[in-house]
């Protein structure tokens, strides 16, 4: 009878604890088929966007430095046109890519799904030309993402929790970072753009 007890007990401690692993799984590929790829288009511009369309799936026009949704799609080489222009990526089953609409074209950045749902996802994304930016915690002892070139992201599974960041220059602070919270299944993509003098910072946070 004691066997029988601890047995059903070990089961429901079991049940309960994969509810929320389960549950999190899902929380950022949305339905999307296994192996598909991720892509949404952001606007690295001071200025509005203009519409456009990855594929044949029409895209709004975007605010300066905000991004849209994602939309998966089969691997395979896609069009992405907005306003007037066209290139076509490739894109890679379980990765996400972000398409920076820019002054002087369109710049793909690749980034890596999650690798641990009970994990925050932090990204930052430079977009300040000649700026190697690293972020850190605030007060400049703890590298969160180091030494991210222009034009490139990095990205990093870290615990939920709330602390305070800016983004250095070596060891050279250049702008705190608006707060947010990192919560568990959660992407919080940094997006810097401006001017190394005048950096503009926004979060965009998907599930």
């Amino acid at each position: 009878m004691n066997s029988l007890k601890k047995l059903l007990t070990l089961m429901a401690v079991t049940l309960v604890a994969l509810i929320p692993m389960q549950a999190a799984a899902q929380l950022y590929t949305k339905g999307a088929p296994p192996g598909s790829a991720f892509i949404r288009v952001l606007n690295g511009t001071a200025a509005q966007s203009p519409p456009g369309f990855i594929g044949e799936t029409p895209q709004p026009a975007l605010a300066a430095f905000t991004a849209g949704q994602f939309t998966f799609l089969p691997p395979g080489e896609y069009p992405v046109q907005i306003g007037s222009r066209k290139e076509t990526f490739k894109l890679a089953a379980d990765r996400f890519y972000s398409v920076a609409y820019l002054s002087n074209g369109l710049k793909s950045f690749e980034l890596e799904g999650f690798k641990s749902q009970l994990k925050a996802m932090i990204v930052m994304m430079n977009l300040l030309p000649e700026q190697t930016l690293s972020l850190k915690t605030a007060d400049g002892k703890v590298t969160v993402l180091d030494a991210v070139a222009p034009f490139k992201a990095g990205q990093r599974e870290i615990n939920p929790l709330s602390v305070s960041l800016a983004i250095f220059d070596g060891d050279r602070k250049i702008a705190d970072v608006p707060a947010t919270v990192f919560e568990r299944g959660k992407a919080s993509s940094l997006i810097v753009g401006g001017s190394a003098a005048v950096p503009i910072l926004t979060w965009d946070e998907q599930k």
